[in-house]
């Protein structure tokens, strides 16, 4: 376990805040598959490398990436999340419950940000996944809810889910919805998954009415879960699935870049993680994931008390 000690020190790229790096982190080589920050500047320094992935940080804008990534380019998108997520998902019989719940992470960036919660005409939730986060706006009032999501599999089940509500397996380019449609866009955990995320972020601004709102949420690589699990921190570095992570300046850089204002930005705790849970897990014969669970608890009270949690995220406006 990786633990401020006096072997570790820190290094501070432009606009990012400083990350420990062991001086025999930066002698290590890099894979030669890294793709170019999408910053298009800086170059890429190892913070770590396993067995199975390594972790690079860009020099200018404080941007990380997987080392190699798992996807190079746009159209390896969809066949790669089709068949991941045809890998074990949460029963549908669950559905109906999570219509009248709001656990979403929007909801708790509106409970920061309390414009958010204001209904209005239409909203979109790009990387829609099996439809709950649009399921939950729907049972909130909002007349006109869209999901667009490019792996299949997720999107066959939230139509069999949320049949009430249209979901599309497809680029929004090519969904032939009109552009200037949406007063909110919503991407929970998307940015993470795309070789080329500011284009992706500018090509979807034409699909917001001006004024309208975008809201990005993403790994925080400044949270106290990574400060203190760094390469163990697996769930949200997640290297068979993410490309770039982001600390905050970075998302907020993408965001201007790709036309936007940004008008908040901030990070989201998780709850802390009950007693019952452990002894479920000790009693269940599963020490290792109870080991597991302490450790991400530590890192969340390490978050608190620094004030960065792992949820990054990012509320800008079309102008």
């Amino acid at each position: 376990m990786n633990r401020p000690a006096s072997t570790i020190d820190e290094t501070t790229p432009a606009g990012g805040a400083p990350v420990s790096v062991t001086p025999i982190q930066r002698e290590v080589g890099l894979s030669g598959a890294a793709l170019p920050c999408w910053c298009g500047s800086g170059a890429w320094s190892l913070c770590f490398r396993t067995p199975k992935f390594g972790l690079v940080r860009c020099s200018a804008c404080g941007t990380f990436q997987i080392d190699p990534p798992p996807l190079r380019a746009d159209d390896e998108s969809a066949e790669f999340y089709t068949g991941y997520y045809s890998k074990g998902h949460a029963p549908e019989v669950q559905a109906a419950l999570r219509v009248s719940t709001r656990n979403a992470w929007f909801w708790r960036v509106a409970g920061k940000v309390p414009q958010l919660a204001e209904v209005r005409e239409s909203v979109i939730d790009i990387g829609s996944g099996d439809g709950h986060t649009c399921a939950e706006l729907h049972s909130a009032g909002w007349p006109s809810v869209t999901g667009v999501e490019i792996s299949r599999s997720r999107v066959a089940r939230a139509r069999r889910m949320y049949p009430q509500i249209p979901f599309y397996d497809c680029p929004l380019g090519d969904t032939g919805i009109s552009e200037e449609s949406f007063d909110l866009m919503v991407m929970d955990s998307v940015i993470e998954h795309l070789p080329k995320p500011v284009e992706m972020v500018r090509d979807l601004r034409r699909f917001l009415r001006p004024g309208g709102t975008i809201v990005l949420l993403t790994p925080n690589m400044e949270s106290g879960h990574f400060r203190f699990l760094q390469r163990r921190w697996t769930g949200m570095l997640a290297p068979h699935a993410h490309i770039f992570l982001f600390a905050a300046a970075g998302l907020s850089e993408l965001l201007v870049r790709a036309g936007f204002r940004v008008v908040n930005s901030g990070s989201l705790h998780m709850p802390v993680c009950q007693p019952a849970d452990y002894l479920k897990r000790l009693l269940a014969g599963d020490l290792k994931g109870a080991i597991w669970r302490a450790h991400q608890e530590i890192g969340g009270f390490y978050g608190r008390s620094i004030g960065a949690g792992p949820m990054l995220y990012a509320v800008a406006t079309r102008p």
